[in-house]
C-alpha cells in the first residue's frame, strides 16, 4: 500500500516536472528576441522543482520503493545535521 502511493506520488512530480518544462520551452518560442528576461521566473521554478524532485527520487533506482526513499532521506538528514544544508529547499 505504502509503496503504491508512492509511486504514484513520483508520477505526480514528474509530471508537473514535465509541464513546467514545456511551459518553459513554449515561452522560450514565444517570446523569442527577450526570451532571456522574459521567461526567467519559469525557468527558475522548473530548476527548483527539478531540485526538489531529485532531493527526494533522484538515485533510487528503477526499483525504488517507500524504504528506500525513507533511507535516502534518512542519510541526507545526517549528512545535513553533520556538514550543513545541501541547498535552500532542505533548510
Amino acid at each position: 500500500m505504502i509503496t503504491t502511493v508512492f509511486l504514484s506520488y513520483g508520477l505526480v512530480e514528474s509530471e508537473i516536472l514535465s509541464i513546467l518544462r514545456s511551459r518553459y520551452e513554449d515561452c522560450m518560442m514565444y517570446e523569442r528576441p527577450d526570451h532571456l528576461t522574459i521567461c526567467k521566473p519559469l525557468w527558475l521554478k522548473y530548476k527548483d522543482a527539478e531540485e526538489a524532485w531529485f532531493i527526494k527520487y533522484g538515485d533510487l533506482g528503477a526499483y525504488a520503493d517507500a524504504r528506500k526513499a525513507y533511507m535516502k532521506q534518512k542519510h541526507r538528514m545526517i549528512w545535513e545535521r553533520r556538514h550543513g544544508p545541501l541547498s535552500d529547499l532542505t533548510k
